[in-house]
């Protein structure tokens, strides 16, 4: 007789179309967690790997088909030859070796023969993704002047905001505008450090207090208060910590015109996706703007397109149009731009969905 757990997870898979659930529970090296593959319709999963504190392993789960679902709209509203995945681990500081921890990583991944990508994400570290790379050939290694996936965020992202503000009646430029940067992690940084560039007055947040300081004065951002960071005056507010920020308690304390960030799922829930279109605040949804790592590790890992310097510089202006497609399309139909995006990702999908459209390694 199969286990409630399983019953349970075998139902989740069904409700929300996952392709695959892999449960990893390797008490060699510590390592806990899940692989997501959601939809490979348009080819090889592709998401990032996160180690992260949970309350348990149903709230990775969560997190990791959550996320897993997000990738596939990024990559269908991108255009790109890829689907949607996700790596969720829980974070143990106990665990001694985490070299061997991040290889047994690689292992599983190269266990799929291609079906998944990955690379890093939230509590992954560069150190962390060579050493998955040692086990594996399906882990993107990032480098600034080969594969800059956080330079490919930050890019994206500016095209984002100049879509934003156009769409706000603010126009295109950031020169002269205040810009919220909620995290100063590695894309945190990025962006913040982009938007400064671009005359922007850069006010930013950052729990880490010492990476805080040090990131203000190299490039002359404004620190404040991460709780206090949603009551400014200001332009456009970029969350680029974890998800989950804007919430019916912190979206009406917003005094901005627009919501441009690197974050992932920046929603606690969809219908704050219409709290923000109540309050006239230009959301660009999430997916839609923070897909430049992905776009730029797909041209590689499985197209096999190495023009990284022209694909970074095209982000921009190909993210800009999308964005403003889906205002677009928001103000002819009244619909929440977030609402918008997720149909114009899963009218690229290909339905029905069958095996024979599923993605499988060839050899």
């Amino acid at each position: 007789m199969r286990s409630r757990c399983l019953v349970r997870i075998l139902e989740r898979m069904r409700r929300q179309e996952l392709e695959q659930i892999i449960a990893v529970d390797d008490a060699a090296t510590g390592l806990t967690g899940f692989i997501v593959i959601h939809d490979t319709t348009r080819g090889p999963a592709i998401g990032g790997c996160r180690f992260w504190t949970y309350e348990n392993e149903e709230s990775a789960l969560d997190d990791a088909i959550k996320l897993a679902v997000a990738m596939t709209r990024k990559c269908a509203l991108a255009g790109l030859n890829a689907g949607g995945g996700k790596a969720v681990f829980l974070d143990n500081p106990r665990v001694g070796d985490r070299a061997a921890l991040m290889r047994a990583v690689g292992r599983y991944v190269e266990s799929l023969s291609g079906r998944f990508y990955t690379s890093g994400d939230l509590g992954t570290h560069a150190l962390d993704i060579r050493h998955m790379r040692e086990t594996s050939r399906y882990v993107a290694v990032p480098d600034e002047k080969r594969l800059d996936l956080a330079g490919a965020v930050a890019n994206g992202l500016l095209g984002g905001a100049r879509a934003t503000l156009a769409a706000a009646g603010l126009g295109r430029s950031l020169s002269g505008r205040t810009v919220l940067v909620q995290g100063l992690g590695a894309m945190g940084e990025r962006v913040a450090a982009l938007f400064a560039a671009e005359g922007a007055r850069v006010l930013a947040s950052e729990i880490d207090t010492h990476r805080g300081a040090e990131i203000a004065a190299k490039y002359g951002l404004e620190l404040v208060d991460p709780e206090g960071i949603y009551d400014f005056d200001a332009d456009l507010f970029c969350p680029c910590a974890t998800g989950g920020t804007l919430t019916r308690e912190t979206v009406p304390r917003l005094r901005v015109s627009g919501v441009v960030g690197a974050s992932n799922n920046q929603l606690e829930s969809p219908e704050i996706d219409g709290l923000l279109l109540a309050r006239g605040i230009r959301y660009a949804p999430d997916y839609a703007v923070n897909c430049g790592a992905i776009v730029l590790a797909t041209r590689e890992a499985i197209e096999r397109r190495f023009d990284t310097d022209d694909a970074i510089e095209q982000l921009a202006e190909r993210i800009e149009g999308t964005v403003q497609r889906i205002f677009e399309v928001s103000d002819q139909s009244g619909a929440p731009p977030g609402a918008v995006a997720d149909r114009l990702a899963d009218d690229a999908l290909l339905r029905p969905r069958s095996t024979e459209r599923q993605w499988w390694p060839v050899h």
